[in-house]
């Protein structure tokens, strides 16, 4: 936690509200003598405690009987509290009244903004609702306002993948996607790349919905949510601007990857995300969203795969023999008696998770000529892949289990990202 949130002093004991640990009874009697703090207080509160917790995200779901109230940590899901259902809907109004959204709106999906100061720190919270059965459901996506752009060498490659996407970004031109699921890092990694080639004779631009980083050596372009200034719109536009390298946020559809296949083409390095599940697979989501084969055999240089796993907490961090069937069975994966495993026993400093951080586990394709004539031949997927395995790529299951023999990660978070 950082030091400075330490001493902001929390409002509310939200505990005390919590309908697994309390009688109803007991709760309704607090609400009918009026010693509830109000919705606004409350909502408060949720964000302080997620702000102090280092949460990245924040679920609010209503259920017939309560209003459960988790936040993302590191990947994972972790119970807040449990209120009382009848709180909800006030809840939702007051989220949706500072995300600028119509509170009269319950039967519509959402999405919105709003910003939220704690301490000296200033964070840009995201919001989304959906109508489910018990009420509305919301999530907020938390991002600190002005965080450092990490570097790539903090990104958990290794250094043969490090070498691959940096002899893939110092081209002058092509188009470098980076994929893999929601909240993977995706973006943290283009940030990242574009801040790893930035100088000051090249010009470069981004182009996002909304802004999550600024940066002091690009134009930064935030298109609408309203469609009325568009990806594509920015995109014709900048290329108008003696660009060099162009970073878009993500590829959505089909005349979004036409028009950045279309600046790789005529002189432009440029960076991008897709969802995806694999680094070959994104060819072919291109390819099913619209963008035509041979645009991409043309332009694709290179692509990222990625996913987060937690990292062991290195003050609790302990050498182990596996026992269950899962840990014997990834033992057994390994060539050779020798390999070492550990874990996190659990100490105050990681909450007793046994892990402290997330580092990414990645797969990295560069594209050769003969994958290029693949692709544009429309081949199967299977034949990419052979054609990818017989020039040295290594998926991400492999570069996964680097990770555990290195003691960076465990057994059980590689089953748990990588299934």
């Amino acid at each position: 936690m950082n030091e400075e949130f330490k001493n902001i002093p929390s409002k509310v004991n939200l505990e005390q509200f919590d309908v697994s640990s309390f009688a109803k009874d007991k709760i309704r009697d607090l609400f009918r003598t009026g010693k509830v703090p109000t919705a606004e207080v409350m909502v408060d509160e949720i964000l302080l405690r997620a702000v102090k917790s280092e949460a990245t995200d924040i679920h609010f779901e209503p259920t017939e009987n309560e209003l459960r109230i988790r936040y993302g940590s590191e990947g994972v899901l972790k119970k807040l509290v449990s209120l009382p259902r009848e709180i909800s809907e006030n809840l939702a109004n007051v989220l949706k009244t500072k995300g600028a959204l119509n509170a009269f709106e319950k039967k519509k999906p959402q999405d919105g903004r709003f910003s939220l100061n704690v301490g000296l720190h200033q964070f840009d919270i995201r919001i989304s609702t959906i109508p489910v059965m018990a009420g509305e459901r919301i999530a907020l996506r938390i991002l600190e306002k002005n965080a450092r752009v990490t570097s790539i060498e903090e990104l958990g490659f290794t250094p043969e993948n490090l070498d691959k996407v940096r002899n893939v970004l110092h081209r002058p031109n092509g188009l470098f996607i980076v994929t893999g699921p929601s909240g993977s890092g995706k973006s943290t990694t283009i940030y990242a790349a574009v801040n790893d080639i930035q100088s000051v004779e090249k010009n470069i631009f981004t182009v996002e919905n909304p802004v999550e980083y600024k940066l002091d050596f690009a134009s930064q372009v935030s298109t609408s949510t309203d469609k009325t200034f568009t990806y594509v719109e920015a995109l014709r536009a900048i290329l108008r601007q003696n660009s060099n390298i162009i970073m878009v946020g993500e590829i959505r559809e089909a005349e979004t990857g036409i028009v950045a296949a279309e600046a790789a083409l005529t002189g432009n390095l440029v960076l991008s995300t897709i969802l995806s599940d694999s680094a070959i697979g994104a060819i072919f989501r291109l390819i099913s969203i619209g963008v035509p084969p041979y645009w991409l055999a043309s332009t694709l240089i290179g692509v990222v795969y990625q996913q987060l796993v937690r990292k062991i907490c290195p003050s609790c961090k302990e050498e182990y023999i596996p026992v269950t069937d899962e840990e014997k069975r990834f033992a057994s994966m390994l060539s050779g008696n020798d390999a070492k495993f550990f874990k996190g026993k659990g100490c105050d400093k990681c909450e007793n998770t046994g892990y402290a951080g997330r580092t990414g586990i990645q797969e990295v394709l560069v594209l050769t000529d003969q994958m290029r004539d693949l692709i544009y031949q429309h081949a199967s997927i299977m034949k990419i892949k052979e054609n990818a395995r017989s020039g040295g790529f290594e998926s991400i299951f492999q570069d996964g289990i680097k990770k555990v023999k290195s003691g960076l990660t465990t057994i059980s978070e590689f089953y748990r990202a990588l299934g």
